[in-house]
């Protein structure tokens, strides 16, 4: 593997300190030797074999953390009513997704439109091109580490496919196959007559990666298992101890599920279930319960899980106000994620955004309600929003002793911003120009486990324009088999037998 000397760049990151982390901003080279950090300090010499990349005027930062996204098959859903005109530069394909309708989805509208009705019907080539176009937009995006809740495990080949895919793309994955069936009926009441099977030969699946090498689904340990789990609300207690101590015992890296409002964590933690090996996407129930004692708040904390937030989705999907900025506060693992990128789009600067301001703006009207007293600063900081999206994340996977931070030591996951760009030319903070002003299009390179996957703005471990035009003419074929008028007539449907969505 190539040796790699990022020379004369500025290095934006959190350090360990005797107090914990804390964010520094300083002047440094960085060596990379295999995928491992192995210096970072002044005036490095570059030694024989050693690829010596000019970073002057350019910004060094750890790769960013996702802690939910769901890769696969948001990819393939680019418009369904309108026609948006194609562009051929790199960015511009990537961000082709579906802008104009989803984002204006409830939750509940998201699940019977796509959940239950399209994503059944996908193939497992559909499957494979829209995971490797969602790695490769988030590695473009300069998320160098994913936790993909891969909802559409519709059988052994959709699996499979998406592994794949996922390992060819060159980014680091934990890949969580959800433990799930798909509905066989939704009117007049919602049936699963597959899930028996469905159970059988998904666990059967799990035990057998994991067999290859205790959840390591590569040699380098780039990729690794786990397990997505949204069923607890169904069947005994019993079935879901049993399954997870299977899984644990793999083990799996991760266990996730979706805790949007409800009793789902006091579930998890009555079963004897949760602990530090589980992430819960959004738990916007928490953001309701302000008490310093309140238990659903206790159990995460005391257990070791972590929250993943996706700000921009939950706010506009009615599934509750984020609690990112506050998990950080109560001392509970947090990270960010994108969640589906046809809602929202596939880097986290805009979820460190949401997060931050919702954050502030919730503490302004506290303080104009006479609850808090007038502050001289804003309470929350830019390097609040970075952390979430680095190291916070890092920590939501049990993964900081390897990412996160640039420290020697770490996994070479890196990014390299262009300075000179012109979001960033002329800022003076590069934590805050990265939460605030940097885009994708700012990131020159991306590094993962010491191999550049992305090079001089343009993807070069997997060439991007044979992936966008596969994944432009499947796209298509999806949007002919569920055109706007026949997914807008199942959701009228629905809402007439189930009554308006609840907030």
């Amino acid at each position: 593997m190539p040796n790699y000397l990022l020379k004369g760049g500025t290095v934006a990151t959190f350090v360990t300190t005797n107090n914990g982390h804390e964010p520094r901003t300083f002047k440094a080279d960085v060596l990379v030797e295999g995928s491992t950090i192995t210096k970072v300090e002044e005036n490095i010499l570059p030694g024989p074999g050693v690829e010596v990349i000019d970073c002057e005027n350019k910004w060094i930062t750890p790769g960013m953390v996702d802690t939910h996204r769901e890769v696969s098959t948001p990819d393939l859903q680019f418009d369904i009513s309108l026609s948006v005109p194609m562009q051929t530069r790199l960015h511009d394909v990537l961000r082709l997704k579906l802008l104009t309708v989803l984002p204006s989805w409830l939750l509940s509208e998201y699940l019977v439109k796509m959940s239950w009705n399209t994503q059944p019907t996908l193939t497992a080539d559909e499957v494979r091109i829209g995971q490797l176009a969602g790695c490769l937009d988030a590695l473009h995006s300069g998320v160098t580490t994913i936790l993909d809740h891969f909802h559409a495990a519709t059988t052994p080949a959709h699996a499979e496919a998406s592994l794949a895919a996922t390992i060819e793309s060159g980014a680091r994955v934990v890949w969580c196959p959800a433990r799930q069936s798909g509905p066989t009926q939704l009117f007049p009441t919602m049936e699963f007559a597959n899930d028996a099977a469905a159970a059988e030969w998904q666990m059967a699946k799990l035990k057998e990666w994991g067999s290859r090498d205790h959840g390591r689904l590569t040699p380098d340990g780039r990729v690794t298992l786990g397990l997505a789990y949204d069923i607890v609300w169904k069947g005994p207690m019993s079935e879901h101890q049993a399954a997870l101590k299977v899984a644990r015992e793999i083990p799996v890296s991760i266990i996730t599920a979706h805790v949007v409002q409800g009793p789902q964590i006091l579930t998890w933690r009555d079963g004897g279930i949760l602990g530090p090996d589980v992430v819960f996407s959004h738990c916007n129930v928490l953001a309701e319960r302000a008490a310093p004692d309140d238990e659903m708040w206790a159990a995460m904390k005391e257990s070791g899980a972590a929250i993943a937030s996706t700000p921009v989705d939950e706010l506009g999907m009615a599934h509750g106000n984020p609690v990112a900025i506050e998990a950080l506060q109560r001392g509970v693992k947090c990270g960010l994620g994108v969640d589906a990128v046809s809602i929202n789009g596939g880097g986290l600067f805009a979820q460190m955004q949401t997060a931050l301001q919702f954050a502030r703006g919730c503490a302004h009207e506290r303080v104009r309600a006479g609850k808090l007293a007038r502050p001289k600063h804003n309470a929350y900081s830019s390097a609040d929003a970075f952390r979430l999206a680095t190291l916070g994340g890092a920590e939501a996977l049990n993964l900081a002793h390897l990412i996160g931070t640039v420290e020697v030591g770490k996994k070479a996951d890196l990014l390299v911003y262009d300075a000179d760009s012109v979001n960033l030319a002329g800022i003076a903070d590069p934590i805050a120009g990265v939460v605030f002003a940097a885009s994708s299009e700012d990131i020159e390179l991306v590094m993962v486990d010491g191999e550049i996957v992305k090079r001089a703005h343009t993807l070069v471990r997997v060439s991007w324009p044979p992936v966008a035009r596969e994944l432009q003419r499947r796209a298509q074929e999806v949007r002919e088999r569920f055109p706007h008028e026949k997914l807008e007539e199942i959701w009228s449907k629905w809402y007439e037998t189930n009554g308006p969505p609840v907030f």
